[in-house]
């Protein structure tokens, strides 16, 4: 199903839906680099009782306007954007709970929203509580002070420029492997949405994201659901473990899958992470 909504600068966009008839909550998704909200498609299918909803976050692959795509990462304007989609979304189930929940870059723009949202101060931009799973708040390949100084001159120069993220992972162009589903895993570079190479400007934007996420983490003052893959080619647990101590939230929950990798619920323990988040959402509603 599709779910129609506007942007908060008027653009008429349609979400990816999942509609429950007797839902108890709603679920806004936010998806990740070079994703989509379609992917969030087997969560829903094994949390019966609860909506999900999915964004097409601006500038990535299935951003309506293609000029943009890539181009640049525009936090505040996701903030926006995420709170016209809640806005919406509570308008729709006005009365029930409306969870965030993101993946990778877009738990970094969930937990940013959690913290502008509170900020904001409108009822109707407010969530109860957030799902993050494998936030991106630092590299397993650490970038260096060198590359990061050539980087910002050169995004200075060129923003435009274009480069694939990939070499500040594995330093190739091709992706590392973001699951064991294999099927899975070579599907994605054929799929509409996918970019290859994103301007200097939009990984330098992204680059100082992962740079605030602390900020982020010290600002989660909601009930927080995190979870961490053991074998993720971007960032490792250790680092989401530290990351994840420094939230203030009294209701906080870790979950860590110790052979699983980067794309959770496309990997072969997506059972198991599934009924923790189902378990986790049903104890809060």
């Amino acid at each position: 199903m599709r779910f129609r909504w506007t942007t908060h600068d008027g653009e008429d966009r349609h979400a990816h839906a999942w509609e429950d008839v007797e839902t108890r909550a709603v679920v806004a998704c936010v998806h990740g680099l070079s994703g989509s909200g379609e992917q969030f498609h087997p969560l829903p299918q094994r949390i019966p009782g609860f909506s999900f909803y999915a964004l097409d976050l601006r500038g990535q692959g299935s951003d309506t306007m293609a000029e943009r795509r890539g181009i640049a990462l525009d936090f505040q304007n996701q903030m926006r954007d995420i709170a016209a989609f809640v806005a919406a979304l509570r308008q729709a189930h006005a009365g029930r709970p409306v969870f965030l929940m993101g993946e990778s870059m877009g738990s970094l723009l969930s937990a940013g929203f959690a913290g502008w949202s509170a900020t904001d101060g409108r009822p109707h931009h407010a969530i109860d509580g957030v799902i993050l799973s494998v936030p991106v708040v630092g590299l397993v390949r650490e970038v260096p002070g060198f590359l990061r100084h050539i980087l910002r001159f050169a995004a200075g120069l060129l923003p435009r420029a274009r480069l694939s993220p990939s070499r500040f992972v594995n330093g190739k162009t091709v992706s590392p492997p973001l699951t064991r589903n294999r099927a899975y895993q070579d599907s994605l570079r054929e799929q509409p949405h996918h970019i290859s190479n994103f301007s200097l400007g939009f990984l330098l934007e992204l680059s100082d994201l992962i740079d605030s996420s602390e900020t982020l983490a010290r600002n989660l003052h909601i009930p927080s659901l995190v979870l961490a893959a053991g074998n993720d080619c971007f960032v490792r647990a250790d680092q989401i473990q530290t990351w994840f101590e420094k939230i203030p939230s009294s209701d906080k929950s870790l979950r860590l899958y110790p052979d699983a990798y980067h794309l959770l619920w496309h990997d072969w323990d997506r059972d198991l992470v599934i009924s923790d988040i189902a378990e986790w959402l049903s104890a809060r509603v």
